[in-house]
């Protein structure tokens, strides 16, 4: 009995004691998080596109079992591979179709989530097309389901809350790609995997471009555009590039940016879309015939400079720095309207040299091969082809259409048979007492 309350005493003091709480603290998510990330960015969400001479093949099997009720020997990928075919810009309005569109947006709406569901949404991103009336179907069928998505659809859900709503979702990606530095790699990670092919993507582009026009005379802007259009990780884009590359254009139709920023501009655009002189399909047909001269005479400005510094490099000869000011100021007073080069070998190998970097250097120039260490330059002025070379040799006028005229824009040229062929040519005399020389003179009389 007398131990009692010396018992009580010890259990008040044991529980008057703070002891510490042992709470399980889960660790940090964060490894996992980019882990998960990881997976999905090296094992993207694709749909495997069919090739464009099996797409009728698998829509009219799907045609069949759906008619029949014969599922037998297939799986959800190639169900999903058929959904790509059946509504694909030549398919998805089709009357005979009707049955399968029908199907689809059936079992979108009943199928327990999964590969089938996700794989939908796949068809709905790349098959988007503003107004479409497959369009809408699909976003209302799938948006009552965006609650049981899988996880790699759920970044863009929550990124992109509109993505089933098809008047929205374009400018509302279109804002976040003007909102990033690299509008390409956002949309990347989103779990858009291939941003430029995407029929959402190309619609929110349309966007893009004409929010951005009105700025792309600052840096900042060309930076955002160019790693949209050209992403240093993922292809240059194509469909579209046309209005994009004549909004970069619209900027200096009435201005000219400085040397450096218009040799840039002229760099990029033919490294991507290739050289308009040379290549008449991809971006070109159709574009824009004033922006597209503004950007030959770029070309041409810069075709001039560059010949004249190799020429300078590939020789010691004085005789050449005064008529390059001369045919510079007159493609200043805007009358040299096309030019091309032709290098001799020695000033060939300085000038791959110089572009090795570059792609489409060994189409950049021609070359000049019957006199060696000579190098001619090709322009057109008006109606008549003028050439000079360096050292002593003449300048040389064609009428343009004289047979025996060079063509601008080849790879091979004959010095020899220029000479020879031409009925109209002048030797660079000069005159002190004059403020053009004899030549100079002889020019501007004849162009």
């Amino acid at each position: 009995m007398n131990d009692q309350p010396e018992r009580a005493d010890s259990i008040n003091a044991l529980l008057g004691q703070p002891n510490p709480l042992r709470n399980r603290v889960l660790p940090p998510l964060d490894q996992i998080s980019r882990s998960v990330t990881s997976i999905l960015s090296r094992w993207p969400a694709t749909i495997k596109a069919p090739e464009d001479r099996d797409r009728e093949k698998l829509t009219l099997n799907m045609l069949f079992r759906v008619q029949n009720w014969k599922w037998e020997n297939i799986t959800t990928q190639r169900v999903i591979s058929s959904a790509v075919a059946v509504f694909d810009e030549e398919r998805r309005t089709r009357a005979d179709l009707a049955p399968v569109r029908s199907f689809y947006l059936s079992e979108i709406e009943t199928r327990q989530p999964g590969a089938f569901l996700n794989g939908m949404v796949g068809v709905y991103i790349e098959s988007f097309e503003p107004g479409a009336s497959h369009t809408r179907l699909l976003a209302q069928a799938l948006g009552q389901r965006r609650a049981e998505l899988g996880g790699r659809h759920r970044k863009l859900t929550e990124t992109l809350p509109s993505l089933f709503e098809p008047d929205a979702a374009p400018p509302d990606l279109a804002k976040i790609m003007l909102d990033s530095d690299d509008p390409y790699t956002a949309l990347k990670s989103i779990g858009l995997s291939t941003p430029h092919t995407s029929g959402l993507a190309k619609a929110a582009h349309k966007t893009f471009v004409e929010r951005l026009a009105p700025d792309l005379a600052r840096p900042e802007a060309r930076s955002k555009f160019f790693k949209w259009l050209t992403p240093e990780n993922g292809p240059v884009l194509q469909a579209g590039a046309g209005p994009a590359v004549e909004a970069l254009l619209s900027v200096w139709r009435n201005r000219t940016p400085p040397d450096s920023l218009r040799n840039e501009l002229s760099e990029r655009i033919i490294a991507a879309w290739k050289d308009p002189r040379l290549h008449a399909g991809g971006i070109w047909p159709g574009f824009d015939v004033g922006l597209k001269n503004l950007l030959l005479r770029w070309l041409t400005r810069e075709n001039m400079e560059f010949f004249c510094e190799i020429v300078s490099l590939s020789q010691e000869s004085h005789m050449w720095e005064p008529r390059r000011d001369f045919w510079l100021d007159l493609y200043d007073q805007g009358r040299i309207d096309e030019a091309w080069v032709a290098f001799s070998s020695d000033a060939h190998r300085i000038a791959m040299s110089r572009l090795r970097r570059q792609e489409n250097s060994a189409t950049r120039f021609g070359r000049q091969t019957a006199i060696r260490d000579l190098s001619l330059l090709v322009m057109r002025i008006g109606n008549k082809i003028v050439v000079d070379g360096c050292h002593s040799y003449k300048t040389h006028i064609f009428r343009t259409d004289d047979p025996n005229a060079p063509k601008l824009y080849q790879m091979k040229y004959d010095a020899v048979k220029i000479r020879n062929s031409s009925r109209l040519s002048q030797t660079h005399y000069w005159s002190e007492s004059r403020k053009l020389a004899v030549w100079e003179q002889w020019v501007e009389q004849h162009v």
